[in-house]
């Protein structure tokens, strides 16, 4: 298996969707499963479960988990796009139920043989009665959902597009579908888990969901360092399957991430690939390569997340934040003038607004900051002119709150 294994494999390493080691958030589902049981006894009980964090905290892994728990507790899951809210074809085939599409009056194409086949093909598929009934082809979303049986999950990524995205003609129809979903409107048990960048919440409010239920609402921040040292030791241990003792490379790793799950994703992966490929030894050049490739990626993913922002804009975000508050945050109110001192006040609030859609700041209550620690130290050190160029040094992250157990 070693032999498979050969310097130059930055093209096998992937930080996206779900996490082959998933550690932590465990009050996040501990408040999820909660939901679940609730809307299950009462379907008035469904509800908007929102998963709120900038690039790489873990957004859809954790998605994802939420819908394995769902599907362990007997409800259906399904991953569905923002056009299937207002697309009736689009929510059917998310469904397992584009089938439908093929009636005739009112009636299975085939016959009642054809109804029969479907429901077993359905139930068969997810492993819970939810089935169809014999109606004619529902005319809206919503119509799809009450027609349906058993309890349902949907589960929606990067909604932060949701308002801008919605075809005019739509709008109201989709406002009435959320709202039927938040507030169990359907007849049967449904729910929808969200994830989405820092102005996801408010595209909800835009749809007038202005008030989540308690715990339906997480701002998702870094891992704690227990959980960022465990998968850090599983992708070497297990994936690399390396010899002798990891600690130095998980102390060397760990001080780089800063519990960020997509810097922890890249150097975890990349050092089991390249423990693998030095033939399960844990070399002093072999974790150099490994710290060399984490930071290139770190900075090309901070490059990514800023794209668009000249470079006066974020110079004035990064003075803003060089001497933040003692909880690494900083006032509206700063950030503006900062802005407004670069750009002109009639710019300022552009800014603002890109840089919080592009999840280079992110909200903390009722102030701002760059969520990413070592984010946050790449702006400084590249756009203030008293700095160093980065060079990935460590930087304590943000405290935990309910989003990061």
């Amino acid at each position: 298996m070693m032999d498979d294994y050969i310097a130059g494999w930055g093209g096998d390493i992937s930080d996206r969707g779900k996490a082959k080691h998933f550690r932590g958030r465990k009050q996040v589902l501990a408040n999820f499963r909660k939901r679940l049981r609730k809307a299950e006894i009462d379907p008035a009980e469904g509800t908007i479960f929102l998963i709120q964090g900038a690039p790489g905290a873990g957004k859809s892994a954790l998605l994802h988990e939420c819908a394995r728990l769902a599907e362990g507790e007997g409800w259906k899951a399904a991953e569905i796009t923002l056009d299937a809210l207002w697309d009736v074809p689009t929510l059917l085939d998310a469904l397992g139920r584009s089938k439908e599409l093929d009636q005739k009056g009112g009636r299975w194409s085939g016959g009642l043989k054809a109804g029969l086949d479907l429901l077993s093909s359905v139930t068969a598929k997810v492993g819970v009665n939810y089935k169809s009934k014999k109606t004619p082809v529902p005319h809206n979303t919503r119509a799809v959902l009450k027609s349906g049986e058993g309890k349902l999950l949907l589960v929606l990524d990067e909604a932060q597009m949701l308002a801008k995205r919605t075809p005019r003609k739509h709008a109201h129809q989709v406002t009435i579908l959320i709202n039927a979903i938040h507030n169990g409107k359907l007849g049967c048990p449904v729910m929808l888990a969200v994830g989405g960048l820092a102005t996801t919440r408010q595209a909800f409010r835009d749809m007038d969901v202005s008030r989540f239920k308690t715990h339906c609402y997480v701002e998702l921040g870094p891992l704690k360092p227990k959980w960022e040292r465990e998968i850090i030791t599983d992708w070497i241990m297990t994936e690399g399957e390396a010899k002798g003792d990891p600690l130095p490379w998980i102390d060397a790793i760990a001080a780089q991430t800063h519990g960020w799950p997509q810097h922890i994703a890249f150097y975890a992966q990349a050092a089991a690939l390249q423990v693998r490929a030095d033939r399960r030894e844990m070399t002093l050049e072999g974790l150099n390569v490994v710290l060399d490739t984490g930071r290139r990626e770190q900075v090309h993913f901070y490059e990514s997340r800023a794209d668009g922002l000249a470079g006066e804009d974020r110079a004035a975000i990064a003075r803003a934040f060089e001497q933040p508050l003692d909880d690494c945050t900083q006032t509206r109110t700063a950030i503006m003038e900062s802005l407004t001192k670069a750009v002109g006040e009639g710019n300022a609030d552009a800014v603002l607004r890109k840089a919080l859609s592009q999840g280079v700041l992110d909200w903390r209550g009722d102030r701002l900051v760059i969520p990413i620690p070592s984010m946050q130290d790449w702006f400084i050190e590249n756009y203030c002119s008293d700095q160093a160029p980065y060079s990935g040094r460590s930087k304590p992250s943000a405290p935990s709150d309910a989003g990061h157990p």
